[in-house]
């Protein structure tokens, strides 16, 4: 059995049952990584500086007085200088305790805010679903589901659960609450599922892009037979509702095409001398060279020097 990804009670009136949340989806995405087409070795990302604008205005609204302002950092060491703007190259590498989060309020200029800022703005964790109202199942227009979990009882609560489930069966009622996730507090939904409750985190009401900004006027020229015909095909092509029946078959011609290639694979050729590296030993082989070459010199200079000085 998979592992909970989250423990807790709902809570309604004076009632809490615990439970238990396990995703209710599992994701047969294709993923791939990316390889180097000539070694086969993975590549990976790296976070590199942009280019400085040429504009000192501009760097100065996009830098200066936006960002940098705005971002709390640890006073730098005695006699230590923090880095110009100016004096870091594009394209080096930036760790990640160089990161700041940054909203674009303008064209190139960013709001910054420190992480310990925006954890300061968390909800609190809580361990409780706290149900606000019930609902009748049809009043929620499914738009409004995000991502769906089961909600399963705690040991020796199944009674107390069982109860909850029968009695928004018989009413068709579903529970509206707020549930605290990976930092962020959503807003759930909770419907019977067979003997469990299903919980399906919510969108929000200005998340949801108004339909009439979409909808196509209404045409009265309709006619009567058009209609009835249209019912009718509708008709001839109802049946239920058979979701093995439809399948990913885009998903399944790529593993079948992974598959076929699979006896093929070859493991990724060994890391090469990295430039760097090369570059430096090129550079110490040719200096022991040249100091060679200066001690043979310097070796076969000396005797000729004592002849000089004796003959003087």
């Amino acid at each position: 059995m998979a592992q909970a990804i989250w423990t807790g009670t709902i809570s309604f009136g004076l009632v809490s049952v615990p439970v238990r949340l396990y995703p209710a989806v599992r994701r047969k995405d294709v993923r791939f990584h990316e390889l180097d087409r000539l070694t086969g070795q993975r590549l990976h990302h790296q976070r590199v500086r942009s280019p400085l604008p040429e504009e000192p205005s501009a760097r100065g609204a996009s830098v200066e007085q936006v960002v940098w302002p705005l971002v709390t950092e640890p006073p730098a060491e005695a006699g230590t200088r923090r880095p110009s703007a100016s004096t870091l190259p594009a394209g080096s590498t930036v760790s990640a305790e160089e990161v700041v989060r940054g909203f674009e309020v303008a064209p190139n200029r960013y709001v910054a805010v420190d992480r310990a800022e925006l954890e300061a703005l968390e909800p609190e964790r809580t361990r409780t679903i706290d149900i606000e109202q019930f609902v009748e199942v049809d009043a929620v227009d499914p738009l409004y589901f995000e991502a769906s979990y089961y909600a399963v009882p705690g040991r020796d609560h199944a009674r107390s659960f069982g109860l909850l489930v029968q009695a928004m069966q018989r009413t068709k009622r579903m529970a509206l609450g707020w549930i605290v996730l990976r930092r962020k507090r959503h807003l759930a939904a909770l419907r019977p599922q067979g003997n469990l409750l299903l919980l399906t985190t919510m969108l929000f009401a200005d998340e949801i892009v108004p339909r009439a900004e979409l909808e196509p006027p209404v045409h009265p020229d309709l006619t009567a037979k058009e209609k009835e015909m249209a019912a009718l095909l509708v008709n001839t092509l109802t049946g239920p509702f058979e979701p093995e029946r439809y399948r990913d078959e885009y998903r399944e011609q790529v593993l079948a095409l992974i598959q076929g290639r699979a006896a093929s694979a070859r493991p990724a050729e060994p890391s090469p001398t990295s430039p760097a590296v090369a570059d430096l030993m090129a550079a110490l082989r040719a200096s022991v060279e040249r100091a060679r070459k200066e001690r043979s010199k310097a070796t076969k200079l000396k005797p000729a020097a004592r002849r000089k000085r004796k003959s003087a």
